[in-house]
This record gives structure tokens, sequence and C-alpha cells, in this order.
């Protein structure tokens, strides 16, 4: 079910890449392997922090127009076991009832002949997570869990990563996606029948392609440091190798056991652009939005009071079903 706000706009602070920073910098990126945090962040010196004036979505917010859209899993998580009151982001258990949720619904939004298969990333390969485990993020500064992202970005963005490997295109970047993390998606994928040209052809495609299911598991709702999305129809992403007119840029995460990529929108990005998100978003409301396509952030909202926030979200390929 979708769903969706009318309300005035309200103002934001993002943070977006410096646009003196290479493409390709090595330096920009900090990697936390302290306890289960371990993960990367942008390092702030090489951020520009902008006021942006965040938008609403609607009912009528869609994935194919404008990258994401809303879904209200309440029910589903409820049928599963799980309550704003009850639900322990601590126990492997909920994290993985969290992840059969996400997965279904990212099934029922397509036709019944396509499957999403749960895609290892840096907690699977890092955090010793498991297949169908939903990543926790806990804004909490007590909290074991990672942190939310306050950059925006994307995590695939397919030119972007071609360039980084002196190639050119998004085929070439969906192939440069598969060729590094292949030997930790083989075993899922050929349970599904994918190749590995496949799959390249499946991210290449974005018919969906790469999807990122996003849930509040915050108590009441969130307060502070919600997602925000570009809305994709608004916004331009060129990633150039010289740098002088991008929008986005494209770094190296040195992770152990994984070339990983993240792509940052730069500051002459800004102008222009809708900013997209779902205000008093409860617990089990949802965001579904495109891998390679939605540039998202967590941003602080002007004049609030910080206040923790809990989300899961689970990456997944769609395939057709054999």
């Amino acid at each position: 079910m979708t769903i969706g706000n009318r309300m005035p706009e309200i103002k934001a602070r993002g943070n977006f890449l410096r646009n003196d920073v290479p493409n390709g910098s090595q330096s920009a990126i900090e990697i936390n392997s302290e306890g289960s945090r371990y993960g990367y962040s942008v390092k702030p010196e090489y951020l520009e922090t902008h006021e942006l004036l965040l938008e609403p979505m609607s009912a009528n917010t869609s994935l194919k127009e404008h990258g994401v859209e809303l879904l209200d899993l309440r029910s589903e998580l409820e049928a599963a076991g799980l309550t704003e009151h009850n639900c322990n982001i601590s126990s492997r258990e909920h994290r993985l009832a969290i992840g059969r949720v996400l997965i279904e619904a990212a099934e029922r939004r397509f036709s019944p002949s396509m499957r999403a298969i749960h895609l290892a990333d840096t907690s699977r390969v890092s955090g010793n997570s498991i297949y169908g485990e939903a990543t926790i993020r806990d804004t909490d500064r007590k909290s074991i869990h990672r942190n939310s992202h306050h950059a925006f970005h994307l995590d695939k963005f397919l030119p972007g990563i071609a360039t980084l490997n002196g190639k050119d295109g998004a085929y070439a970047g969906a192939e440069s996606v598969v060729d590094a993390y292949w030997s930790h998606w083989q075993q899922d994928f050929s349970s599904f029948g994918v190749t590995k040209e496949m799959a390249a052809n499946y991210i290449h495609a974005n018919a969906p392609g790469l999807l990122n299911l996003w849930v509040s598991l915050t108590p009441g709702e969130i307060e502070q440091e919600p997602l925000v999305v570009a809305d994709k129809s608004t916004i331009a992403l060129k990633c150039d190798a010289i740098d002088e007119s991008g929008t986005v840029s494209a770094l190296n995460v040195n992770l152990p056991g994984l070339f990983e990529t993240i792509s940052l929108l730069r500051s002459r990005s800004v102008e222009g652009v809708r900013w997209l998100w779902h205000p008093h978003m409860h617990f089990g409301e949802a965001m579904i939005f495109t891998t390679t396509n939605t540039p998202h952030s967590a941003v602080w909202l002007v004049d609030r009071p910080w206040f923790p926030r809990k989300s899961a979200e689970i990456r997944v390929l769609m395939v057709e079903q054999n």
C-alpha cells in the first residue's frame, strides 16, 4: 500500500562532496572498524553543507519517474511478530524476519515471475551477517550498530564505477560491480540460475535492476535524521574523469576482501533538485528506491532537537524466475 502526506516544505541541512575533490580520491573515505559498527563514512573536511527544502512524497511518487516509492509494511511486520514495542534490532532472528518482509515486498511490487536476490554487501563481507538478514542502522550514540550516512550518494552509480576502472558507460560499470562482488554473490545467484553475465545484464537493464528497501524501526515516528532522496527526474547525474562539470564523483573504498565504491553528489548538483522525504515516518513505513539512480542521505532537520533513529535496509537484484 502506498502512502503520502501533504505538508509544507521543511528546511534541512545535507552534505555534499566539495567540487574540488578529485574523482577517485583515495583519501576522502574513513573506515570505521570499531565493534559491529564496521563500515565507512566520508571525512567531514571533504564535505560542504547546503540548506535544502524538503518536499513530502505523495501517493503519486513513483519508482519509474522519481526513483522512489513509499510502502507501508506495518501489517507485514506485525504478521511476522514484530511491532514497535518488541522489535529488537540486536536479535538476528528479528533482523532475518525484517529481511524476509523486505524481500517479499520487493517481489510483490513487480511481476509474479520476478524474484529478489539479497545482495551480499559490506555487512555480509565484513559484518558477519547472513543471507536474508537486514542491515541495521541506529543513530543512538551508544549503539553498536552502523550509523547513518550523512552525505548524498548513490551506492552503485554505474558510469562512475566504469570511470574508476578506466572504462566508459553503464554496462562497463555493471560488469565492474559483478566482478568485484562475484566471489560473494556466486553461491546465492547460482541457486536462482543466474550466471555472472546474466547478473551484469540485469543490473545494466535497470528494469528494475538493483533496489534498496529501507524501513523505519523507530518507535513512534522519526523526529531527526530522516532519509531524504533526490527526485531523479530533477537531477542530471554525470561523472567526468576530469571533474570539470560532473555532478557525481565515484570513490574507491578499500575494505578487507572487497573492492567497494561509493558515488557522491558534488556541491554543484544541488541547484534545482527536488528533495523528497516522508514526514513523521512511523515504524514499518518504508521506501523502495533504485540503487543506481536515486541519490539519498540522512539529513539534519533545521531547528529540531536530536533524537535517535532506527532503521533497516536490504539491497536486492530483481531477476526473472526460471
